[in-house]
């Protein structure tokens, strides 16, 4: 049983608001409910109630969680091998938010290391492969080379980021920025404007990179030229 501390009447709020905006507004509102059941495992997770939590409780939310986020990726799974064989594309959106809950959890975990620079080399070298991966299986062959070859950039620029991180950050920062110029006016003449699908997109694809060139900027240390290269990879 969790104390009656100020996060206990916190989500008690949240939980009492959800209710009114229920009964006021409408159904939707139902959803704000999560809110008060995951107040306690985020606030400790990001540092800030470490006292309010003991040991135990802790050891019982990692496994919890652990559970709830496989439940939640087989079930999406499932949901989406269900829709694929209705043909009902909306399995694009299920699919759509499974990899935005993997990739936030993935970057999470890299996150929670402490190590930025190492993070973010790993990120790099992780999206990169991934990015290959997917562009391999939309091309055929021969395109299929030029098709990693984005990918196969990332990952050399993770493998480099030990030897130069600011340099490898600022090259990441105007990919980013590049990727921008070259496809959100693409996005904004489709029929209709950008959809979800778009603006997913972007984040899945922006947000690693972002996180790993603020991860390589942050972690170089000051003399990092001074630090010999195998001591630094």
């Amino acid at each position: 049983m969790h104390r009656r501390d100020p996060i206990f009447w916190a989500a008690t709020a949240i939980f009492v608001l959800s209710l009114v905006l229920v009964v006021v507004f409408g159904q939707q509102y139902l959803l704000l409910m999560a809110g008060s059941y995951l107040l306690r495992p985020t606030l400790h997770s990001l540092g800030f109630a470490k006292t309010l939590v003991d040991e135990r409780q802790m050891q019982i939310q990692y496994q919890a969680s652990n559970v709830a986020f496989a439940a939640l990726v087989l079930g999406n799974a499932a949901m989406i091998l269900y829709l694929m064989g209705k043909d009902d594309h909306t399995w694009e959106m299920v699919g759509g938010v499974l990899a935005a809950g993997l990739t936030v959890r993935a970057l999470s975990q890299l996150l929670l290391v402490g190590d930025l620079a190492l993070t973010g080399k790993r990120i790099l070298i992780a999206v990169g492969l991934l990015a290959g991966l997917f562009s391999a299986m939309d091309a055929g062959f021969p395109g299929v080379l030029l098709a990693v070859l984005p990918g196969l950039v990332l990952v050399g620029l993770g493998l480099a980021a030990p030897k130069a991180p600011r340099a490898v950050a600022g090259i990441i920062v105007g990919i980013a920025v590049l990727f921008c110029l070259l496809m959100l006016p693409r996005a904004i003449r489709q029929p209709g404007g950008p959809n979800w699908g778009t603006y997913l997109t972007f984040g899945i694809i922006l947000v690693p990179l972002l996180t790993a060139a603020i991860c390589l900027w942050r972690g170089a240390s000051p003399d990092e030229a001074e630090i010999p290269v195998a001591v630094r990879i």
